[in-house]
C-alpha cells in the first residue's frame, strides 16, 4: 500500500511540474512571485539537471533560465507536454527514483526525452516530494542529433 501511495504522489508531481511548465511557457499562468514560488518550492536545494545535450544545470541556473520564458510560446495550442510510461523504480525512507517519457509538441513538431528523476520524500511538499536530480536523454529524431 505504501509503494502505491509513493508512486501515485510521484506520478502526480511529475504531471504537476510539467503542467506548470506548459502554463508558464504559454502564459496561461500569471507571472507573479506567488505563482513562481510554487515551482521554487518543489525544486530542492542542491538540485541538478542534465539536459539531453549533456549540460549540467544547477537549481539556480535552471530557475534563472526559466523565469524569463513566461509566455514565450503564446496562448493556444502552440505548446503541449505529455507524460508517458511513468515508472516508480525504487524508494526508501528519503528518496524515490522514477523514470518517465516527456513528449513535447511545439508548433506541430514533437520531441521526446526519457527522464530519470531522483525525488526527495518531504511530507510538507506538494505531493509529498521535491525534485533532487533529473537526467534527460533525447528520444526519437532528437536522439540522432
Amino acid at each position: 500500500m505504501l509503494a502505491q501511495q509513493i508512486a501515485s504522489d510521484c506520478r502526480t508531481e511529475v504531471r504537476d511540474l510539467h503542467a506548470f511548465f506548459t502554463g508558464w511557457f504559454c502564459g496561461t499562468l500569471e507571472a507573479t512571485d506567488a505563482v513562481w514560488a510554487s515551482i521554487e518550492a518543489v525544486i530542492a536545494p542542491g538540485f541538478h539537471l542534465i539536459t539531453p545535450g549533456g549540460a549540467l544545470l544547477s537549481r539556480e541556473a535552471l530557475l534563472a533560465g526559466l523565469r524569463p520564458l513566461h509566455g514565450q510560446h503564446g496562448p493556444g495550442p502552440n505548446f503541449a507536454i505529455e507524460i508517458r510510461d511513468f515508472h516508480c523504480r525504487r524508494f526508501d525512507d528519503e528518496t524515490v527514483l522514477v523514470t518517465y517519457e516527456e513528449w513535447q509538441v511545439l508548433r506541430g513538431v514533437e520531441t521526446g526525452r526519457l527522464s530519470t528523476a531522483l525525488l526527495e520524500r518531504t511530507p510538507a511538499a506538494r505531493n509529498r516530494v521535491r525534485w533532487l536530480h533529473v537526467h534527460e536523454t533525447a528520444l526519437g529524431s532528437d536522439a540522432a542529433r
